[in-house]
């Protein structure tokens, strides 16, 4: 069963065993044109939130974020699913081997904390009020005709996330700030070109220092049980229940299921295998 943890996590242990989101700096994309130096922009969380637009329980929780009115708060949104038009293989890297995430829709708050499903990607403005951040690390961050420059203080990995707003396909809405495009630099760089990430329709550009690896994600949820959408990376989603049992304890489980519902098949091919010698004594 999933464990509520504490508002806090130390930092410390995070950086020594696991990957950590160390610091986030948010630029407008107008910056990658101007011939004058753009100052970034700190914020205290970053919430990365994976859907997909082939899930239904998924508009709900971006109705949820639409109304967070958070200006400390920054929505990466990322579509990990190739079914969907809008995907994006960065994203979906980012789902399955650093976040190590098995469903949509997920959220991934600051780093640390994980709200899975639809239920508990409705707690997603009291998991912010219960968090707190210190990101540190980026210093004299600044874009301008497409060059991003920095110093690191620690950290081993500076990712440049493009989002812009995209149009749903098929439902009237628009998703604010969808991942479009991303770079990675080692933090030691100091300077890179991002003009690849360069887009005509505006939006956000989200700079990451982080420690790379795989991330420890621990449950931001009060109630840890609930409905939620299974992700295959390449189906459209169903509804499932989950009754907050690890993800290897359900596979070991539906394993069970399955070798149980063979069984029948598997006594009747041995049955009609142990007759044919016996009719051929006969003769």
């Amino acid at each position: 069963m999933a464990t509520q943890i504490p508002s806090t996590t130390s930092s410390s242990t995070v950086e020594d065993e696991f990957a950590g989101l160390l610091d986030v700096v948010i630029f407008d994309a107008s910056c990658m044109d101007s011939s004058d130096s753009c100052d970034a922009e700190h914020i205290v969380h970053l919430v990365e939130y994976y859907g997909a637009d082939w899930c239904e329980p998924c508009e709900l929780i971006e109705d949820e974020m639409d109304t967070l009115n958070r200006s400390d708060t920054f929505v990466l949104q990322h579509h990990p699913s190739v079914v969907d038009e809008t995907f994006l293989s960065a994203s979906k890297l980012r789902f399955e081997y650093e976040h190590r995430l098995l469903f949509i829709p997920s959220i991934v708050i600051d780093g640390q904390g994980l709200l899975t499903g639809s239920s508990q990607g409705l707690e997603l403005s009291n998991a912010l009020s219960l968090r707190e951040t210190n990101f540190s690390g980026l210093n004299n961050v600044s874009l301008s005709s497409g060059n991003l420059s920095w110093t690191a203080s620690r950290g081993d990995s500076v990712s440049v996330w493009m989002t812009e707003a995209t149009p749903h396909p098929t439902r009237n809405r628009t998703h604010p700030t969808l991942a479009t495009g991303m770079m990675q630099f080692n933090a030691t760089d100091e300077v890179a070109n991002i003009s690849a990430l360069r887009s005509e329709t505006g939006g956000k550009i989200v700079v990451l220092l982080e420690k790379t690896g795989i991330y420890r994600l621990v449950t931001d949820s009060e109630n840890p049980t609930g409905g939620m959408d299974v992700y295959d990376g390449n189906t459209t989603g169903f509804e499932t229940k989950n009754d907050g049992a690890s993800p290897g304890t359900q596979a070991a489980v539906w394993t069970v299921v399955l070798i149980i519902s063979l069984l029948p098949a598997m006594y009747m091919r041995w049955s009609i295998s142990k007759q044919a010698p016996r009719a051929e004594e006969e003769e």
